[in-house]
């Protein structure tokens, strides 16, 4: 029987009954929402992966450090374009069978990056996750939170944007270590394996409903025209280009101005994985206090913490602290921006969808751009200059932060 999901959580069946989600299990929603959180762990640590793994990538497949890095550049970008026309597309397929679809594909573009002979066919296997992580991650947060009551919407939202956190503290610190025994390659069949068990925990657990709201393609005008949404857009840009203008080239500074080894990078990259994670699950009672607050002081944090970061590499010890300053900010971050996107897109009939859709390309979108200004840093100047171009973008969306606040308040 093919069933609807409200925006209310009623789920309507080809009958026209209403049954609400709360009848589901409570075990069934669980795992369900936790599937979709490894579903976002899985595609993200493909995503990054080229990050914990840039310099052996970039010898395998005998291109420079930037060439390596621009595989996370060109992810991003097609996800930034892809992710809204694509998410109208197939935003109306029942759930179940459209999250399991999106899990394939993952598979089998990490397959054939697996078995890629030269840079080109990665580029490929790499447009054919990118294409499947825009429609997943657009519509992932939405379906958690319709499987749970309104009082748990944050926290839902926390448990699949956990899965980004995961990816950073362990997909890629853990395909990093894999990479420096086995090689690069291992590490995306490794993904494949990953991809395919997740296919069936979502396949197993996800109800196959839909999503009964308006069209996105209808609502997105509207959300288009919503300052404050817009003002979100343009905070989330410039604080994710900010963190992955660093992030991306974190293992060559690390090496050439922090002399560490590659085991020290692993332990740098589990150290900010780590606090991510925990400030990703933390912040939610405080976001629902005063979500704005929150956001100003994790904003400032991130900011703090990459112009810390030349005078740190000096001390192993200081860059732990750096480190973990740096991925507590960004690991509540995603929470507290989409919670930003849910509360403003509320009042517009079918803006969930549509603006989560326009967040995530605007997200991709920035780690596309900031990955291409770090790769054209790191070959024109070297990586010293990385971190305080990384912190004055963050800064430009405190900025906006602050100066929509005020505008509000007026």
């Amino acid at each position: 029987m093919n069933s609807n999901v409200s925006q209310s959580g009623a789920m309507v069946d080809a009958t026209g009954a209403k049954t609400n989600v709360a009848e589901l299990s409570k075990v069934r929603r669980a795992i369900a929402v936790l599937a979709l959180s490894l579903g976002c762990f899985s595609f993200v640590s493909t995503e990054l992966m080229p990050v914990g793994v840039l310099p052996s990538m970039a010898a395998g497949l005998n291109v420079s450090l930037g060439a390596a890095g621009y595989l996370v550049t060109c992810f991003a970008f097609l996800v930034a374009l892809t992710a809204t026309p694509l998410t109208s597309l197939f935003g109306h397929i029942n759930r179940k069978a459209l999250m399991a679809a999106l899990l394939a594909v993952c598979c089998v573009g990490n397959l054939v990056t697996y078995v890629a002979p030269n840079y080109a066919i990665v580029l490929v296997g790499r447009v054919m996750v990118a294409a499947a992580i825009g429609v997943f991650w657009s519509t992932a947060v939405v379906t958690a939170v319709h499987l749970v009551s309104a009082r748990n919407a944050i926290r839902a939202t926390s448990i699949v944007f956990g899965g980004v956190s995961l990816a950073t503290v362990l997909g890629v610190p853990a395909g990093t270590i894999l990479g420096e025994h086995e090689g690069w390659r291992a590490v995306f069949a490794a993904l494949a394996v990953l991809s395919l068990l997740v296919f069936v925990a979502i396949a197993w657990s996800v109800p196959a409903v839909r999503i009964t709201n308006a069209s996105i393609g209808g609502a997105m005008s509207r959300v288009l025209k919503s300052g404050r949404l817009m003002a979100i857009f343009v905070t989330t840009a410039f604080i994710v280009m900010g963190n992955f203008l660093a992030y991306t080239y974190i293992a060559p500074y690390l090496e050439q101005i922090a002399h560490q080894t590659a085991s020290q990078t692993s332990v740098m990259l589990l150290i900010y994985g780590g606090a991510g994670v925990i400030s990703n699950f933390a912040i939610g009672p405080f976001a629902a206090r005063s979500l704005r607050g929150c956001l100003i002081t994790i904003t400032l944090m991130l900011a703090i913490s990459l112009i810390i970061m030349n005078t740190a590499a000096v001390s192993y010890h200081s860059m732990v602290v750096a480190f973990a300053i740096w991925g507590a900010a960004y690991g509540a971050l995603p929470v507290l921006l989409q919670t930003s996107v849910f509360k403003h897109a509320s009042v517009i009939e079918g803006g969930a969808d549509a603006a989560t859709s326009i967040n995530v390309a605007v997200f991709n979108a920035g780690i596309g751009l900031g990955a291409l200004i770090g790769g054209l840093i790191i070959n024109h100047a070297g990586p010293h200059i990385i971190p305080a171009a990384s912190a004055g973008l963050v800064i430009l969306g405190l900025i906006v932060i602050l100066v929509t606040g005020e505008r509000r308040a007026r």
